[in-house]
């Protein structure tokens, strides 16, 4: 036992360090030499010797191309700034046509507010145009007598003298008289027998007849007025009035006079609208032939 124990001892110290060694500790101890071995016969070899021309190359065609790449990113990048620039100008070229497009809409906007207020003014100037055209109107279809007017005033009455005589006929004259007073005393429409005076309206004589708007009257003539109160007593003021009241006590007119809170006169009939107007005749031969 002790002899093969001996002899396995002896027969390991003959192997090499290789075999014997445990793998970690070779390796280890490997690598470490074999780089001091590698250090010791460059620094015996002395300087370096000329690089391989090939090898120049490589590293001048290295050096080359990273170049290029070099030039080429310096490339790109100026490219890319000058199309940076290029869309900076040209973004801050719309920014400013922006700002001169709401500047200009601005203006235009205080241009049209301008125009409204102008129109606004000169509207409510036409408004107040038109109710004062309105209100002429109104008073002139009033007293013109082409519009249905109500309102206090006065009525009276006259009527023939009872005892039939000719002198105690009441005449348009005498009618004339006192609706020339109502008006003189304030009166703003008048109607005599319903029939709506206006300033086309003429009271005349036909015969025994009166007539108004050519229509005839028959007695009893009502006189109907429109007006503010105390109509009656301005109207005895008047010196027609006074007139009619003279020639009332000397034929022997019944006059019957009363207030009324409200009256309502018809208008006078559309006919009397019709615009009337005179031409001067041609002076042809035989007119002159007529005239004396």
């Amino acid at each position: 036992m002790s002899t093969r124990t001996q002899g396995t001892r002896e027969s390991d110290q003959l192997l090499p360090d290789r075999v014997t060694m445990p793998l970690l500790a070779l390796v280890t101890r490997e690598a470490v030499d074999q780089d001091y071995v590698a250090a010791a016969q460059r620094r015996a070899a002395g300087p370096a010797g000329p690089q391989p021309r090939s090898r120049l190359l490589g590293a001048a065609a290295v050096t080359a191309v990273f170049g290029l790449l070099v030039a080429l990113a310096a490339v790109r990048t100026a490219e890319n700034a000058d199309v940076d620039e290029a869309s900076r100008a040209a973004l801050v070229d719309r920014i400013d046509q922006r700002k001169a497009d709401v500047r200009d809409a601005r203006e235009r906007v205080q241009g049209l507010e301008d125009d409204v207020d102008a129109l606004a003014a000169r509207d409510a100037a036409l408004r107040r145009d038109l109710a004062a055209a309105t209100q002429e109107l109104g008073r002139l279809q009033v007293t013109t007598g082409f519009v249905d007017v109500r309102g206090p005033g006065l009525r009276v009455t006259v009527t023939d003298n009872p005892d039939g005589s000719a002198d105690g006929r009441v005449r348009a004259t005498d009618l004339r008289r006192l609706v020339n007073g109502l008006w003189s005393a304030g009166a703003e429409a008048v109607a005599v027998n319903g029939r709506r005076l206006t300033g086309l309206t003429a009271i005349s004589q036909q015969g025994i007849a009166i007539t108004v708007n050519r229509g005839p009257l028959t007695p009893p003539y009502v006189v109907s007025a429109i007006g503010r109160s105390g109509l009656g007593a301005r109207l005895q003021a008047t010196g027609t009035g006074q007139q009619f009241d003279q020639l009332a006590q000397q034929f022997g007119f019944t006059v019957a006079r009363d207030d009324e809170a409200e009256l309502e006169l018809p208008s006078a009939p559309d006919s009397f609208l019709r615009l009337r107007f005179a031409e001067q005749p041609d002076q042809s031969p035989n007119v002159q032939e007529d005239l004396p």
